[in-house]
């Protein structure tokens, strides 16, 4: 499968980072799926002390970091686009010096700062891109923190393909390019020398969203 846009510089449209959150969180499908997912990240989140500093990457609009904010954590929020990170800057200054941002490749960030942060969250970036690919981002991502890391991913089963189908014959909004499977999951565990603890789902029957909970190897 084939993505009709590249996700790496479509959101250094500032156009496009101001209405992020608007086109995606505001219909009340937008909604469910924004109180789902933050519910399910606290839950992911609920054995890392509050004191832990937090790299969140991509933080594209900080609508994750926002939660883990709320929750007593330090969060860097890390983004290829400084569009995104600027929308970020704005929503969260209210928490002053607990959240700083970084425009930064996270390849290249991984190369500079191993190990540097207390856990890492890497949500609703790995779906876009090949397994391959996925592999080679989560293990950059997985350098950068000392322990925990938590990501996100969209779950291949039967259940979830029909209704990928249904939708696409209702004409909605396409779904993550990249879902992966079980035995995909495995791998991209593996190549990113982690070892899964933990999943939550969003909501089984809704949803193929899913929060894995991981540590080193």
């Amino acid at each position: 499968m084939k993505l009709d846009w590249n996700p790496t510089t479509h959101y250094q449209d500032v156009a496009v980072a101001e209405r992020y959150d608007r086109e995606r969180f505001s219909s009340l499908p937008g909604r469910v799926f924004n109180a789902l997912e933050k519910r399910e990240l606290c839950r992911a989140f609920a054995s890392v002390p509050r004191s832990s500093t937090v790299l969140d990457v991509p933080c594209g609009t900080g609508r994750l970091a926002e939660a883990l904010l709320d929750a007593g954590y330090r969060v860097v929020g890390a983004d290829i686009a400084a569009p995104m990170l600027e929308v970020a800057r704005r929503k969260l200054a209210r928490f002053g010096d607990r959240f700083e941002t970084r425009v930064a490749d996270v390849r290249e960030l991984a190369e500079r700062e191993p190990g540097t942060y207390d856990v890492a969250l890497c949500a609703r970036v790995l779906m876009h891109f090949p397994l391959d690919e996925q592999i080679t981002f989560l293990r950059a991502v997985a350098r950068l923190a000392k322990g925990t890391v938590v990501f996100s991913q969209s779950l291949s089963t039967p259940y979830q393909r029909g209704r990928r189908q249904v939708k696409k014959a209702l004409g909605h909004q396409a779904p993550a390019g990249f879902p992966i499977t079980e035995n995909e999951l495995q791998a991209l565990l593996a190549g990113a020398g982690l070892r899964e603890v933990a999943r939550h789902r969003l909501n089984s029957l809704i949803s193929e969203a899913m929060f894995v909970v991981a540590e080193h190897r």
